[in-house]
Parts: structure tokens; sequence; C-alpha cells
């Protein structure tokens, strides 16, 4: 067969055959690379800092000296996937409050080993600034998040709360809605969207895909289910799962429909130890076509003619900074308009939170992108059906 590879049904290039076998990628956090686009931060504070990001699958912590240099990081698991591996199980499971008592505990186990880490490396964090999405603070709050999962999804509690740390004052930074978290406020923050007047977009891709589109005028942020396309599974990395479905598509294997050409429609094609099926390929399109949908009717909803308008795209977290741009663009999960104009900032949470315990003004600008900000129910746009079905072929869309 011409595509057969020598661990492979298909080669796509990935390099997978080399004798050292595949190189494990490091997932850890990325903040090292994040460069905030603006000139000036006014009024820092001298102190040790400890900045969280308390993820579904994962939490990251840092922790910086007073110069505001990053000395350490510590990261691991959310001990809460024993609940489920998805923010609905464990909305689920806190309907028992011994089990929401566990949660918090155990993700608040996490954040003080991380602390007495950074202790153990010499540092003494003064202060810690949490960032998440806004189930895992109702979780570490112990608030009830059962509203969070069942309409019309309210959110009682999304102002910043303050709470000890092992014996560190901690804070928790402001969401917008039951779907549009503290992460994003954060990254909003880091990226200072809030201050610009040129119109940027931020997207940050998970179970949801959470967009924010603006400037320091005015902010409008959506969500678009995902589900577990973007996060992929043991096996592969979401974003592998970009560049591959793109790889078989130049092959011929996958059509632009979606469909897997025989002989694999039924089995799959096996690359390295992933097999990709046809039910994945449909996971990966509803959750693109959610994406390219989301942003596009953004952009309408915000005044834009269309994305052409912004002008520039920052791609946040780690599914952000390992995409393959050109595969994503090929395969139309980001409108072709903003070629040439996407930038992978890293994990812009983590940065948001650092920044907002550093700068003197930062609570300002917290305050004010809260106020500007407003959130939209993509079910409730006209445009969205339409750009929708549109956005579910795999092309440039």
């Amino acid at each position: 067969m011409a595509y057969q590879g020598t661990r492979c049904q298909i080669c796509t290039g990935c390099g997978r055959c080399a004798p050292a076998g595949r190189q494990e990628r490091d997932m850890r956090v990325i903040t090292d690379t994040f460069h905030l686009p603006g000139k000036t931060q006014l009024g820092q504070r001298e102190e040790e800092i400890a900045a969280a990001d308390l993820g579904t699958t994962t939490i990251a912590m840092e922790w910086y000296d007073r110069q505001g240099r990053k000395q350490g990081e510590y990261v691991r698991s959310n001990p809460q996937r024993i609940f489920g591996t998805d923010v609905i199980s464990r909305i689920q499971s806190a309907e028992n409050p011994m089990l929401r008592r566990q949660m918090q505990q155990l993700v608040r186990g996490v954040l003080e080993e991380g602390i007495n880490y950074f202790r153990q490396q010499g540092g003494e964090p003064r202060q810690m600034v949490i960032a998440g999405n806004t189930t895992m603070m109702y979780l570490l709050l112990g608030h009830d998040p059962a509203q969070l999962g069942a309409a019309p999804f309210t959110a009682d509690y999304l102002a910043g709360e303050r709470l000890m740390i092992c014996g560190v004052e901690a804070v928790t930074l402001p969401g917008l809605s039951a779907f549009i978290g503290g992460d994003i406020t954060a990254g909003i923050l880091a990226c200072e969207m809030d201050l610009q007047e040129e119109i940027t977009l931020l997207v940050d891709l998970g179970t949801n895909g959470e967009m924010v589109l603006g400037n320091r005028g005015k902010l409008l942020c959506c969500a678009a289910a995902a589900g577990p396309a973007f996060e992929g599974g043991s096996d592969i990395w979401g974003a592998d799962m970009i560049a591959l479905t793109a790889r078989l598509q130049q092959l011929g294997l996958v059509d632009e429909t979606g469909l897997l050409a025989e002989p694999y429609f039924e089995q799959g094609i096996t690359v390295g130890n992933v097999r990709i099926t046809q039910e994945r390929i449909r996971q990966l399109q509803t959750a693109k076509a959610a994406v390219c949908a989301g942003i596009r009717t953004l952009s309408c909803a915000y005044g834009l003619t269309g994305p052409e308008q912004i002008k520039q795209v920052y791609l946040a977290g780690g599914f952000g900074y390992f995409l393959d741009v050109q595969a994503a663009l090929s395969l139309g999960l980001l409108p072709r308009e903003l070629e040439g104009r996407i930038k992978a900032v890293g994990n812009s949470a983590l940065a948001g939170a650092w920044l907002y315990g550093r700068e003197g003004d930062a609570g300002v600008r917290m305050e004010r992108i809260c106020q500007n900000a407003r959130v939209l129910n993509l079910a409730q746009q006209q445009d969205f059906g339409p750009e929708f079905t549109e956005a579910m072929y795999l092309r440039r869309i």
C-alpha cells in the first residue's frame, strides 16, 4: 500500500518511526514565552507572589520573586478527577454535600502542596492569586455548583473572594458567567485587551471554546461547547488530532464532509498507538464548527463586517501553544480571514493571575473588564445555526 508505514497502516510523516520512538511532549505550563503586548505597567508591588491556574484537568502554580522573576513551578493533575473528568460529572457529584466538601479539600490540598514546595525551594510567597473556570472556583470555595449544570446556567458567585491557603492570603479572580470564568478574565488582563484601541480576539480551547472579542471600549464573550475533541485522550493530544486529520485529508483519506475512505470507514486508521475512527473525526468536526461559527457570530454581534477586522488573535493554553495553525486553518477551525494574525501566548490564565498580584492598577483594570464585558449566548443568535452548518465541512471556511 502506498501509504504503509513501518508501525502504522498510514504514514503521515509524523516521525513516530524514528529508532528512539516518539519523544513525549512536555505539557507543563508555558508562561516563559508569554509577552505582554502593552508598554507600561504602573505601581508594581515588590513582594513574592504565587499564581495558580485551577484547571479541570491540571492544577498549575508558579512562584515569582520580589523582582517579578519566575523562580519555580508546581504542576499536578487535579485530584477531583476521581469524581469525573469533566465539570458536569463533578457538578453532579457535588449534589452530595460530603462529596462537595471532599472535592474542596482535595483541591485545597494541592494548593497547599504547591506553597510548601515553593517554601522548600527558598521562597516565601505573601500572596496567591487563583484563576480558574467558574465550576472549579465554586468547588474551591465550597459553593454548591448545581446552578452551573442546569438551564438557565446562572452563577450567583462570580465575584473574587479571599481565603487563606497554608498561611498565605489568596484571592480568586472574578468570572463573567457560568461558562466564562476567572481564567478568561485573567487572559484578558494578560493580553491587555482592555487597554488597546484595536480589536483583538482571545481564544482558549478546551472542553469549552471560550472566546473574547473587543478592545478597551467593549468586550464581547461567548463559549462554544467543544466536548472532548480538543482535550484529546490518553493516546493523543487534541492539537495532534488536528494535525493528523489535516494530513489524512491531504492524502485523500478523509473528504471534506468528514468521511473516512474505504477500507478505513468501519475500523479506522492506525497511526502509531492512535486509532483515528469515524467517531473521532465527527467529534472534531462538531467542535471545530462550533468554534469557527462562534468566532463569526461573535464578530457579527460585535458590529464587525467580518473576522478580517480583527487585528490580532491570541491562542491561549497548551492546546493553542502546540496547535499547527496551518492545519487548523485548512480544516476550518479558525476563519480563513485570520491567517497571519494568530499568536500562541501560552498560559494566559497564569500570566494574568501573576499580573493581578504584581501590578498596582490591575484591580482597577479587572473591575473595568467586568463592567465592560458582555456575555453572548450563541444558541440565541440567529446567525449561529447557518454558520455552524457551513463550518462542519473540513475545509478553509
